[in-house]
């Protein structure tokens, strides 16, 4: 017999799974979170030592989720002597307090860095999903061979709803890299090896993207900013970033001239807003005008504005310059913690229906109710399909909610972080309880 859980997850191929009512759904969630938490409650520690001490034992309503949801901030609760000192048999005993299957018993004495620590979990089956880490401090979520089949099954159904069937017809422009350890990088080169000619796939970097040195040079980017940097350590920023910066723009420079090259075949180019422009205004440089393309050139741009200073219009400006128009833009709202993103559909971004959506308020401690209109507040879910960790987190995004369709929506450009908004301090009541446990369980 199918569980609840089973049936919700099982409808990532369903093309119309949007189109479910989210009245139907709310039972289904009901039935399924149980199921999750029966299961999860048993292999994951931190969950184990949540539910016991809140007595919690039983979704009977979806305010009864919030008292078991983790912090986002969970995921990097390690302390930093554990990477700093090598001590990867401390980070293996920190993770495992929030896995669903155990991070312990093998060698960790021979590993050099964490990208050596990641490669022996996954030889181990422990396929962790890795955040960017701009703080200089990374995010490490607990996932399974299942999770990453997972990711990747949505993937491939988002990929034939965006471009159609994949026949290796495509010029494909990845602006990153080729290999590296966050799973957008993993879905990229899934786009690229299904959509790509053989002969026609570029990406911005062939090499292999290293999190040891992205983690050391975020670091050494904020002691800089902090004053806290030795003259040596500023120098040696300076020159790594000077050598970048310059194999970064010749690669770029590469990447303009085969796009002009090919700017008569079918192209997909998928990057950052801010190096989409970069190569907008380099394009136009060489004399390209807008429009001459070939009319099945896609683009797909995210990740903000990463601090470039661009025009109000740029989004307008690259789509245009492509020959596309909004309308041809995929639109999603995701990140690492969720096995899915929410697609944007009809002005607002709608979760699948493996994924429970909750709006708190701003504190994370209580659930937000509303029958039609819009709320603002925290955005927290359940996520069902995931299976290497507990999928209950509470988020730092600040969004708007729209109650009035029968589908729940995020409004599509109401997406901002608590952390910015008050001034690089998200004030989650939750964060240093649940940080508590884990130091607990370590003891």
């Amino acid at each position: 017999m199918t569980s609840t859980r089973d049936r919700l997850v099982g409808l990532v191929s369903d093309p119309k799974f949007h189109e479910i009512p989210r009245s139907e759904l709310e039972p289904l969630w009901l039935d399924a979170a149980n199921e999750v938490l029966g299961l999860k409650r048993t292999q994951v520690p931190v969950l184990s030592r949540l539910a016991q001490e809140t007595g919690v034992n039983e979704i009977r309503a979806l305010d009864d989720l919030v008292p078991l949801l983790f912090a986002h901030s969970n995921y990097k609760s390690y302390s930093e002597t554990f990477i700093s000192k090598g001590r990867w048999d401390l980070m293996s005993r920190w993770l495992d307090t929030l896995s669903a299957t155990r991070v312990t018993g093998f060698e960790t004495d021979d590993l050099s860095d964490s990208d050596d620590w990641l490669d022996r979990l996954k030889d181990n089956g422990h396929h962790v999903t890795v955040t960017s880490g701009t703080s200089g401090k990374n995010s490490f979520l607990p996932a399974t061979a299942s999770d990453r089949d997972f990711s990747l099954l949505n993937f491939d159904h988002e990929m034939l709803r965006s471009y159609g069937e994949p026949k290796n017809d495509r010029v494909v422009f990845i602006l990153g890299p080729q290999d590296g350890p966050h799973r957008s990088v993993r879905h990229f080169r899934r786009l690229a090896e299904a959509m790509g000619r053989p002969d026609a796939v570029f990406y911005l970097s062939e090499e292999r993207l290293r999190l040891s040195d992205m983690s050391r040079l975020a670091r050494l980017r904020a002691a800089i900013g902090s004053g806290k940097a030795k003259p040596s350590e500023i120098a040696t920023f300076q020159q790594e970033s000077a050598a970048r910066q310059e194999a970064m723009s010749k690669r770029l420079e590469f990447i303009v001239d085969k796009i002009l090259e090919h700017r008569h075949d079918p192209m997909i180019i998928l990057g950052p807003w801010a190096q989409m422009w970069t190569i907008v205004t380099m394009a136009r440089a060489r004399g390209a005008t807008a429009g001459d393309f070939h009319p099945n050139t896609r683009v797909a741009a995210g990740g903000g504005t990463k601090g470039a200073d661009l025009p109000a219009d740029f989004q307008e400006q690259i789509l245009g310059f492509f020959g596309m128009s909004s309308a041809d833009l995929p639109n999603a709202y995701g990140m690492s913690e969720l096995s899915a993103p929410f697609a944007g559909i009809d002005g607002g971004y709608r979760p699948p229906p493996w994924v429970i959506p909750l709006l708190l308020d701003d504190s994370g401690q209580n659930v937000i109710h509303q029958h039609g209109g819009t709320a603002e507040g925290r955005f927290a879910f359940l996520d069902l399909a995931v299976d290497g960790r507990w999928g209950g987190v509470i988020t730092g995004d600040r969004v708007t909610a729209d109650f009035s369709t029968p589908n729940f929506s995020i409004a599509l450009d109401s997406i901002t972080r608590y952390s910015t908004a008050e001034g690089g301090d998200d004030r989650l009541t939750c964060a240093g309880t649940i940080d508590t446990y884990v130091r607990g369980i370590m003891e």
